[in-house]
């Protein structure tokens, strides 16, 4: 059934023109409706996107922050004679000894 076929169902008499305001009223509410509602998804999808973004630049940065603390640590513990402090006599008794 084409488009034009179902109409000339719908308008079968003069009055029928009434329904074609009323449905046009019901299909615009029905729209603005489903309007208000993607523009509600939309900035619900936005402002969680946003908030992920937050959450892994932080995380980001966190993770900088342990790496350079690691790096830190590492040093340390690569070289005896830094946490040692008496690293050198005991080099020297065991060279001697």
């Amino acid at each position: 059934m084409s488009a034009a076929q179902a109409i000339g169902e719908f308008l079968q008499s003069p009055d029928d023109l009434l329904k074609v305001v009323a449905f046009r009223k019901k299909l615009e509410k029905e729209k603005a409706s489903i309007d208000t509602r993607l523009k509600s998804g939309v900035k619900d999808q936005l402002d969680a996107t946003r908030e992920g973004l937050r959450k892994l630049f932080s995380t980001r940065s966190h993770i900088q922050s342990i790496k350079d603390e690691m790096q830190v640590v590492d040093a340390l513990c690569s070289d005896p004679r830094n946490s040692v402090s008496t690293f050198d006599q005991i080099s020297r008794v065991s060279i001697c000894g």
